[in-house]
């Protein structure tokens, strides 16, 4: 099987200013209901009084804040007779929707509120503890039956979110990579397809050409869609049906550390990659380049400004980092030296 390109999507993805207006309709085309409703409570705030008017009947479940275990089995045991499974809000509460339908053997559909990572296309749910660490990652039997983006209600998100977002998407050229290098299976257990590889590639090219005045807009333009678009749709199916590497593994690391555990899954990404590419996989100029488009966006490009400075953190992060399934993807192995080395670089670099 290993021989395989494999690649997989939602069914359907709908993008644009006033999107949610389809909502009603969508899930129809998805089979209907009853559904159940997994929002978190900025979503509510923005979009209650329209989903009371558009899904009278759909039940309304409060996401608590962290995408738990525990949490999990709560709205899933809330589930009902629903049929389908919606999740709204941020990544936490979309995966606390993704965790629900797996639990309960359900479809999901998926809107996002925020442009701040790739999740919402995949069928994966990233579980973490109490303490906002990675505990394990579960997954769907298919991707979403629907993912709609409204991109009014992204444009009206604070900019760190979709500078996140443009964080956890850049990586992918790097990682994807790696995960050639090594011969690195995808999230499906096959290959990248020719598609995954040129999606790779327009990504990058829209984020560097158009990230800059996206991150500056206040209403959706043609550059900020295709920010959004790259972000969600081309970013999600990269690394899904491309694979990932160090810049990932190295999220396990951080979301481990305390002084840490207040940058978004985006921003530890962002100091992921230009960690992965200081391994040995990048140019000084690619790193410097890329340390200031990050930095430019407001990205985190440096350690330091965290507290974390002790030789016993960063051999910490590295522990935890080796211990997740793609590290190995890579165009050379790497040990926890390799990894504290690149990223004392950084600090040095910046």
């Amino acid at each position: 099987m290993s021989g395989m390109r494999i690649l997989g999507a939602p069914q359907r993805y709908v993008q644009g200013p006033g999107a949610i207006a389809r909502l009603a309709e969508e899930i129809e085309i998805a089979g209907g209901g009853p559904v159940a409703i997994v929002i978190d409570p900025v979503a509510q705030g923005i979009l209650g009084d329209a989903l009371g008017r558009n899904l009278p009947g759909a039940r309304l479940l409060q996401f608590g804040g962290e995408c738990t275990a525990a949490e999990i089995t709560t709205r899933a045991a809330e589930l009902d007779d629903a049929r389908l499974v919606v999740g709204i809000g941020g990544g936490k509460a979309i995966d606390t929707a993704k965790g629900a339908a797996i639990e309960a053997g359900l479809p999901v559909g998926i809107v996002p509120t925020i442009a701040s990572n790739d999740s919402p296309t995949s069928h994966i749910a990233v579980i973490y503890t109490e303490d906002h660490a990675v505990a394990e990652v579960r997954r769907m039997r298919v991707n979403p039956v629907f993912v709609l983006v409204d991109t009014a209600i992204i444009a009206g998100a604070p900019r760190r979110f979709l500078a996140a977002g443009i964080g956890d998407a850049m990586s992918k050229p790097y990682e994807l990579a790696g995960a050639l290098a090594c011969g690195g299976l995808n999230f499906f257990g096959g290959r990248p397809t020719e598609l995954t590889r040129a999606i790779v590639g327009r990504a990058r090219d829209i984020l560097l050409e158009d990230g800059d005045t996206a991150m500056r807009c206040t209403a959706p333009d043609e550059g900020f869609e295709r920010v959004v678009e790259a972000s969600i749709l081309l970013s999600g199916l990269a690394f899904e049906s491309g694979g990932l590497s160090l810049a990932h593994s190295l999220v396990r690391g951080f979301s481990a550390m305390p002084q840490l555990s207040g940058l978004l899954h985006g921003e530890m990404v962002a100091l992921g990659t230009l960690t992965q590419l200081s391994a040995g996989q990048g140019s000084a100029e690619e790193i410097a380049a890329l340390a200031e488009f990050f930095d430019r966006i407001g990205l985190p490009v440096t350690f330091a400004p965290f507290g974390v400075t002790e030789q016993q953190d960063f051999q910490r992060m590295a522990e935890i980092t080796l211990t997740a399934p793609y590290a190995g993807n890579y165009h050379r192995p790497v040990t926890v030296d390799d990894l504290v080395a690149a990223m004392r670089a950084l600090d040095m670099k910046g």
